[in-house]
């Protein structure tokens, strides 16, 4: 019994140091393979190697630093990051990894992150960068214009309107924005805008139509706080005031999305938006919780939601993302809610970008992208589909984008009760923009 056990012991310790010697010459064998890989800068075969490796168990300090800058420079700032952190975390004096993870913090786009990271450098890393915040470091400005499609037809037709009936259209509304950026510290940025939009609508009554014009105005301001770890909380508001007042009837130009008033000679009102969302962004997907009040035309609202965004290369070249918005509203004792759902991907390169969208749902008295979207014409939405360019220079981004709207609005009785009794039309939507890089 006793010889037994002594031989599994034996054979015991013999499978441990054959396995400690295996592992040691992998190890040796990873070593020295990628570090060959990295003097020839083969990108992409040390990345398939490293991966392969680190499969296998095979993980050390080195591996880490070398494959990030592999991803580094084959664009895939992502897991660049994900390497350059686990190095930075075993050694935080390794000057290559300090300047490395800033500037793939910097060209993923996470501008706050790369600040932030900016106080940890050595201060030769740092003299290198020579990171300055000025008070100002972008302006922009911005148009956006809207076509009623069927505004003629709308205007002629009489359909579904009986007696003292009557019902509001958009003729269209125009914007033109100019925004400031501000970073005010390393983990902290305000963006805010003005905007000023000229309107026109129609109230259609039988063979009447009551046109008005007004001018709404804008403000907009987004405080983003970086909290590390790539986790960043945004408060928001954006400020409406508008005025508008009655033209003479039967005239074939006209007014806008000025609520559900009657027709008096002129009136103004003030609406809000204040909000919040919370973003964790991960190696392989970005999610913000949002949450916001409101009073768009009068309804007592409350909107909250998530948004993901996916990196299925480990980059940000491509990114599909999704929403989903619960809405709550209420108004003269009445209430409902609804859900808004939006889908797209983005296409990065360095020269241009192009994102695709469509947006589904009952989307009116509605805010998208931290409040700085607003739904608030009376109609609601169908469905919206869109797509916008940016195309980048060194100082320099130009903004074109187009979207088409399917809107669906109700009629109003002589008392101003909402009816069932429903028409549709079309709109499109231009915008395009500029922003200069101080």
């Amino acid at each position: 019994m006793g010889s037994k056990i002594k031989f599994s012991a034996l054979l015991l310790v013999t499978i441990i140091t054959l396995q400690a010697q295996e592992k040691s010459l992998s190890f040796k064998q990873v070593d020295s393979t990628t570090y060959s890989l990295y003097l020839k800068q083969d990108w992409k075969s040390l990345i398939e190697f490293g991966e392969s490796s680190l499969e296998n168990g095979i993980d050390f300090y080195y591996l880490h630093v070398r494959m990030g800058i592999a991803y580094f420079k084959e664009g895939k700032m992502l897991s660049a990051i994900k390497m350059f952190e686990n190095a930075f975390n075993k050694n935080k004096y390794d000057l290559v990894v300090q300047e490395y993870l800033y500037w793939s913090y910097y060209y993923s786009g996470m501008i706050l992150e790369s600040r932030l990271f900016y106080t940890k450098l050595s201060q030769q890393i740092k003299d290198k960068i020579n990171l300055k915040l000025p008070k100002t470091n972008a302006v922009n400005v911005e148009f956006f214009a809207t076509t009623n499609v069927d505004y003629d037809r709308l205007l002629e037709s009489d359909a579904n309107l009986n007696g003292s009936d009557y019902r509001y259209f958009t003729d269209y509304y125009k914007s033109i924005s100019v925004g400031l950026n501000h970073p005010l510290s390393n983990n902290l940025n305000l963006y805010h805008r003005l905007s000023v939009l000229p309107i026109a609508a129609v109230k259609k009554e039988n063979l009447s139509n009551t046109i008005f014009k007004g001018t709404e105005t804008r403000y907009y301001a987004d405080m983003t706080f970086s909290l590390r770890n790539r986790l960043y909380i945004d408060t928001y508001l954006n400020f409406i005031f508008g005025s508008f007042k009655e033209q003479e009837a039967n005239q074939i130009q006209g007014g806008g999305p000025f609520g559900q008033s009657n027709t008096s000679e002129s009136f103004t009102y003030f609406n809000y938006i204040i909000g919040g969302s919370i973003t964790k962004a991960s190696y392989y997907v970005s999610s913000k919780f949002n949450i916001s009040i409101s009073n768009l035309n009068d309804y007592n609202q409350i909107q909250a939601g998530y948004t993901a965004s996916f990196y299925p290369f480990n980059n940000t070249s491509f990114i599909p993302f999704g929403s989903i918005q619960f809405v709550s509203e209420s108004i003269n004792s009445t209430s409902n809610s609804r859900m808004v759902y939006t889908g797209g991907a983005t296409f990065n390169s360095d020269y241009f970008s192009v994102m695709g969208y469509g947006n589904f749902g009952e989307i009116n008295n509605f805010n998208a992208n931290n409040g700085s979207i607003i739904y608030n014409q009376v109609e609601s939405v169908v469905n919206e589909l869109g797509v916008v360019f940016n195309f980048y220079t060194n100082k320099m981004i130009l903004k074109l984008g187009y979207s088409y709207m399917e809107m669906e609005a109700t009629n109003f009785s002589e008392e101003g009760l909402i009816l069932q009794n429903k028409y549709n039309f079309n709109q499109q939507n231009i915008i395009g923009g500029i922003t200069w890089k101080l």
